[in-house]
């Protein structure tokens, strides 16, 4: 590699560290709570340190051992804020019935995420479809927002070429979601979370492109971070992506 070439990939790599800490954290603020979390009545200020969410509850009168499966609910987009769709407006996204159609796909990914988050041997619970057996949870996720990128294709992430970090400070794809646990038996709640975000910047080659959408990215990644939320043993700390080097 040229010493041009190395050091326009070290003002890339911190340029990108600096929006990593700082820009992206002031462009994604923390989810507004719709009726689907407001009328579990938690305060959704709080926090749980060891989670990567803005916002996680878990009621403390729970017994997590008395639980084996788990239900995993279609996610939901009956809360979703469609009014702000023009956000996302482009050449992928011309008018809101494409917007909803882009929508579908992704709860189509994501529910296929979520189910296959959840069947890992390392998820605590046993996945299932039967509500009815003892020890059973119920996890209810919604998807509250969702802005495309204007400025990238179907399947370009949000990267940080070498020399150009624009994409990143405009355009930010984001998602939010919020999700709830109840138990099976009672249909008490017993865990709430929420967060927005944009994906994870990623340091790329000028030539090198990722083959995921961004918003993919964000869900994939919550799939993930809910399944290990559970299991306190293999992942005392769930940790956040934000910066990657390819």
């Amino acid at each position: 590699m040229k010493f041009s070439t190395l050091s326009s990939f070290a003002v890339s790599i911190l340029l990108a560290s600096g929006l990593a800490s700082c820009g992206l954290d002031k462009s994604v603020t923390g989810p507004e709570p719709t009726r689907f979390l407001k009328s579990t009545g938690v305060d959704t200020t709080l926090k749980v340190e060891r989670l990567p969410f803005q916002h996680a509850w878990r009621d403390p009168k729970m017994e997590i051992a008395k639980y084996k499966y788990i239900v995993v609910r279609p996610v939901t987009t009956a809360f979703l804020q469609t009014d702000e769709w023009e956000q996302s407006k482009s050449a992928f996204v011309p008018d809101k019935r494409t917007y909803n159609r882009r929508v579908a796909a992704l709860v189509k990914y994501w529910n296929k995420s979520l189910n296959k988050a959840f069947s890992s041997p390392v998820c605590v619970f046993y996945k299932t479809t039967d509500t009815s057996r003892p020890g059973t949870l119920i996890l209810e996720v919604a998807l509250t927002e969702v802005r495309f990128d204007p400025t990238a294709t179907k399947t370009v992430t949000n990267p940080v070429t070498t020399g150009n970090v624009s994409n990143v400070i405009t355009g930010l794809p984001i998602c939010a979601f919020e999700a709830r646990v109840k138990d099976a038996a009672t249909g008490k709640v017993v865990s709430t979370v929420s967060d927005r975000r944009a994906p994870e910047i990623k340091v790329l080659d000028q030539d090198k492109k990722t083959s995921a959408a961004p918003n993919e990215q964000i869900c994939g990644e919550w799939s993930q971070q809910l399944m290990e939320s559970s299991n306190i043993d293999l992942f005392p700390k769930v940790k956040r992506s934000w910066f990657s080097i390819f």
